[in-house]
C-alpha cells in the first residue's frame, strides 16, 4: 500500500464555510477516482500549538495509482481551484505503508 499525505495551513480570514467547501470537493474525489483506496481528510484538533490546519490521508495500491490521482483533472481542480486560493503553507509526504496483516503494530519492512 503507498501513502499519501498532505497538509496545510490556511491563510488569515479562511471561514468555516470555506472549510466546509473543502470537505465537500474532496468528498466528492473518490467516486470518480476509482484508484483511491482509502481517503480520509478533516481539520486539526487544535491539540498542538505548531500543528497545521487541515490534513489529508490517502492510500493507493501502488505509485502508479498514486500518479493517476495526482494528474486527474478532477483533483487538479480541486487543488487549483478550492484549496489552492485558502493555503499559506503545505506540506506532502509520500511513502511505503505495507501490508502487515499478521501484525498491524509491526513496522514496515526497512524502518
Amino acid at each position: 500500500m503507498f501513502r499519501h499525505i498532505a497538509m496545510f495551513r490556511w491563510v488569515e480570514g479562511v471561514t468555516e464555510a470555506q472549510i466546509g467547501e473543502v470537505g465537500e470537493a474532496l468528498y466528492a474525489l473518490p467516486a470518480v477516482i476509482p484508484e483511491i483506496r482509502s481517503y480520509r481528510f478533516g481539520s486539526d484538533l487544535g491539540l498542538g500549538e505548531h500543528n497545521f490546519d487541515f490534513a489529508i490521508v490517502a492510500d493507493f495500491d501502488d505509485i502508479e495509482d498514486f500518479r493517476t490521482y495526482r494528474d486527474n483533472p478532477d483533483h487538479r481542480a480541486v487543488s487549483r481551484s478550492v484549496i489552492g486560493p485558502l493555503i499559506s503553507d503545505r506540506a506532502a509526504v509520500q511513502f511505503d505503508a505495507g501490508e502487515r496483516p499478521d501484525d498491524p503494530t509491526a513496522p514496515p519492512e526497512g524502518v
